[in-house]
């Protein structure tokens, strides 16, 4: 079990895949000095790490990690901070095994024309998916937060919240992750030349770790943010109809 009182370094020796937690914290994984102390001067809420770590680690089932009792802007920032993790490390990974395949297999082998198109289109939707989250949710989840428990813009959110609710936004949400374990099973099942047989390897490892990554993603925004955002929306609601 992970806990504040270990370092990066000792998480990492035992856990690789918690690397590109830290890093997408600005933590570097082989820091020597405890949790607790490489986020004593940063904004990053080490409790908050830590569940994310033991979930990333299995060490705590999704289900049973209580997310829910951080707020609404350590949830916002975990979600940012993801996303740009995404755009700039995971997805050109991904992209990178992608093309040293299709520069070894036959260009009139479907599998090129299927990778080719799913890597494209996958990023251009998740990269439209996450624009959508930074612009429309994540701001009026945090004035929204702002609003109620610090009771600044209230007057603005008069007016908002009877135009807007999350509930918009939930219906027009879509799932990240089928796509990609879609291409997954299927390239799982895709017969290879043994020259081609290793990449393929890595790529699905990747695809199966972005896939967990994105679950967990999904989990804390659709399972945790949205209900807390919905539930102040409520009690807005109320204060001014009373």
């Amino acid at each position: 079990m992970i806990t504040a009182e270990l370092s990066p370094s000792e998480i990492t020796l035992n856990n690789r895949i918690t690397e590109h937690v830290f890093n997408r914290f600005d933590i570097n994984p082989t820091n020597t000095n405890k949790i607790y102390e490489n986020t004593a001067l940063t904004e990053v809420n080490p409790n908050f790490l830590v569940d994310v770590l033991n979930v990333f680690c299995n060490y705590k089932d999704l289900k049973n990690a209580n997310f829910k009792k951080y707020p609404i802007p350590i949830l916002i920032d975990y979600l940012k901070r993801s996303h740009t993790y995404y755009i700039e490390k995971t997805l050109p990974e991904i992209g990178q095994t992608i093309a040293i395949l299709l520069n070894n297999i036959d260009t009139e082998d479907p599998l090129s024309e299927i990778l080719y198109k799913f890597y494209f289109k996958y990023k251009v939707d998740l990269e439209a998916h996450f624009i959508n989250e930074e612009e429309l949710l994540f701001p009026y989840g945090n004035r929204l937060y702002k609003a109620f428990y610090f009771k600044t813009e209230i007057y603005f959110f008069i007016d908002l919240i009877q135009k807007y609710s999350v509930n918009e936004f939930v219906n027009t949400h879509t799932d990240t992750t089928q796509e990609l374990k879609k291409i997954r099973i299927f390239l799982s099942k895709y017969n290879l030349s043994k020259t081609n047989k290793s990449t393929l390897r890595i790529l699905l490892e990747q695809l199966k770790k972005f896939e967990y990554d994105l679950e967990i993603h999904a989990f804390i925004e659709n399972k945790v943010l949205v209900p807390k955002i919905s539930q102040i929306e409520q009690k807005i609601r109320l204060e001014i109809n009373n």
